[in-house]
């Protein structure tokens, strides 16, 4: 007998795809471990009602440190010894991480090469990108992420990257083409119906029955939340809800206390299984990205967005994933340059007054979803991927033994 292949994922965001890929594995038979960071501000998942997976939360006591520069190596390094601990323990036969950071990801690295276990890099952003964007006029410290994202990319037994241009990106540092896969990201379906605008949750935030637009996701610095209000401003009989937490949320309360808007209602991120009903009260759901960071970075809210069946207007790149999703592939809503108050208010304007449109956009849009986030199909990729072997027909406990990995924590 041999033991039923394990697969150890690693998603410090703790999003929802990858819990759904790794319940997919799961009821396919994979003895399917999941970690992810509890201390990350940003939308989680619901972990909870998951019998076939191993969840592995990992806390490394405070909220994690984003922008000083000595705290977040501090974390960073909490956060990859926390995970080889881990690794150790579960003893996989491969490693899928996904949103960890990079010094994380280098103790990781380093552990799978001890214990010879298989690594595959999942590419959700060029996070040394994100970090010269982040941390402007620190030309040292972007030099330094730079020169490690290169070296873990081309160092990777695989690189999973969401999008073509970041497939490209990947051998363009280095890494070897036969290496390197695009499998662009989805949103679970299952978990997320398409609800009526007027729902139990639209009802408890007292929204009544005026015109909405929502915002819900993470909001940071790469988002330029003054867009928002310049939407509330323009469209005065219409409420903007941004469902939220973090950097861009303070200043939008900061915003709100120097000059009230009775039009914009701020709310925290609501539990996971509110989510169907938060996007389904929209009329029109919003999604932002700053140009600087459009190159780096693919918002994976817009996935979701086509779930609701509602209409989208997307302020980001012309030349980002999201982009072309929305204007091009779904048909699903209205793309305009990110940081342009003057195109998203027009954008906004327009969906406000024309009912047909909106209709239209969101029967797209979750056609689109319904087309294209098949679970199954992308599981089956991954698995070819990951390079686990095949489901035996009977399986065995391990054996209590030497894990090589021991020395590593």
């Amino acid at each position: 007998m041999s033991r039923t292949p394990r697969l150890l994922v690693n998603d410090l965001a703790g999003h929802p795809f990858q819990i759904d890929l790794s319940s997919e594995l799961a009821d396919q038979g994979y003895d399917v471990h999941h970690a992810w960071s509890v201390t990350t501000v940003t939308p989680h998942a619901a972990f909870d009602a998951r019998p076939n997976l191993t969840l592995h939360p990992i806390d490394i006591g405070h909220p994690f440190e984003k922008y000083a520069i000595g705290r977040r190596l501090a974390d960073e390094l909490r956060y990859g010894w926390a995970s080889v601990r881990l690794a150790r323990r579960v003893r996989p036969d491969a490693v899928l991480t996904s949103n960890v950071p990079l010094v994380s990801l280098l103790v990781i690295w380093a552990a799978c090469r001890v214990r010879r276990t298989r690594w595959t890099l999942w590419l959700q952003d060029i996070q040394a990108g994100l970090v010269g964007h982040s941390l402007a006029g620190r030309s040292t410290v972007a030099r330094v992420a730079a020169a490690l994202e290169r070296f873990l990319i081309c160092r990777a037994d695989t690189v999973v990257a969401i999008s073509e241009e970041f497939r490209d990106d990947a051998i363009a540092l280095g890494a070897d083409p036969d290496r390197v896969v695009a499998i662009e990201n989805w949103a679970p379906l299952a978990e997320l119906p398409r609800r009526p605008r007027d729902n139990a949750w639209a009802e408890r935030q007292g929204l009544g029955d005026r015109f909405r637009f929502v915002y819900s996701g993470t909001l940071g610095r790469k988002h330029s939340p003054e867009l928002l209000l310049a939407v509330a401003d323009a469209v005065p009989e219409a409420t903007v809800v941004v469902v939220s937490e973090g950097e861009g949320m303070d200043w939008l309360a900061e915003q709100q206390q120097q000059l009230p808007r009775p039009n914009v209602v701020l709310l925290p991120f609501q539990p996971f299984d509110e989510l169907p009903d938060v996007l389904g009260a929209a009329d029109v759901l919003v999604t932002l990205l700053d140009p600087a960071a459009g190159r780096y970075s693919v918002p994976s809210k817009t996935l979701s967005y086509l779930c609701a069946g509602r209409p989208v207007i997307a302020s980001v790149p012309a030349d980002n994933a999201a982009a072309r999703l929305v204007a091009e592939r779904a048909r699903a809503g209205i793309v305009v340059e990110p940081g342009d108050a003057d195109a998203i208010v027009a954008a906004a304007r327009h969906l406000f007054g024309d009912a047909a449109a909106r209709s239209a956009y969101g029967v797209r849009a979750r056609r689109y979803a319904d087309d294209t986030f098949d679970s199954a199909r992308i599981a089956a990729r991954f698995l070819a991927v990951l390079q686990l072997a095949p489901l035996p027909a009977e399986t065995e406990r391990d054996v209590p033994g030497a894990d090589p990995m021991a020395g590593a924590a």
